[in-house]
């Protein structure tokens, strides 16, 4: 019997990391199987050009976010994890600008002032959005009042 070469154990390996990748995109991480989730973003039908979308679902302890672009589109990828299967609260929240109190206080982080991200859509429990992730791609229009 020949031996194995070197060559043909580092193909081998090399194909065997190559099944073990592909079978990691699958849509499931430590928690389950995964949605990808995308939308837009509008205040009376204009983009809202900045900010956050967030997911809560307070049942599984679960959550996450998303930036909201220039074009008031947002997306969760199941390439940079996904959000788990199941039914999410969704709030809007304006962006974080560094704020000054007085010259004796140093700066702190609060929420930018955005007229077209009412208040109310700051928090999951008034936004009064929900949205339900199933597998695959997802898709989540906001357009708020």
């Amino acid at each position: 019997m020949k031996p194995f070469t070197l060559s043909f154990i580092s193909t081998l390996f090399a194909l065997g990391a190559l099944i073990l990748l592909a079978g990691c995109q699958n849509s499931t991480n430590d928690f389950g199987p995964t949605g990808a989730l995308s939308g837009k973003v509008t205040y009376q039908g204009e983009p809202v050009k900045e900010g956050l979308v967030q997911f809560n679902n307070p049942e599984k302890g679960f959550g996450g976010q998303a930036v909201i672009n220039e074009d008031g589109t947002y997306t969760i990828t199941n390439d940079s994890g996904g959000l788990v299967l199941g039914t999410y609260q969704v709030s809007v929240v304006p962006p974080t600008i560094e704020k000054s109190f007085g010259p004796d206080t140093p700066p702190s982080e609060v929420l930018k002032e955005m007229p077209n991200i009412p208040q109310k859509y700051h928090y999951p429990k008034s936004s009064g959005l929900s949205v339900e992730i199933k597998d695959g791609e997802n898709t989540f229009d906001i357009d708020m009042q």
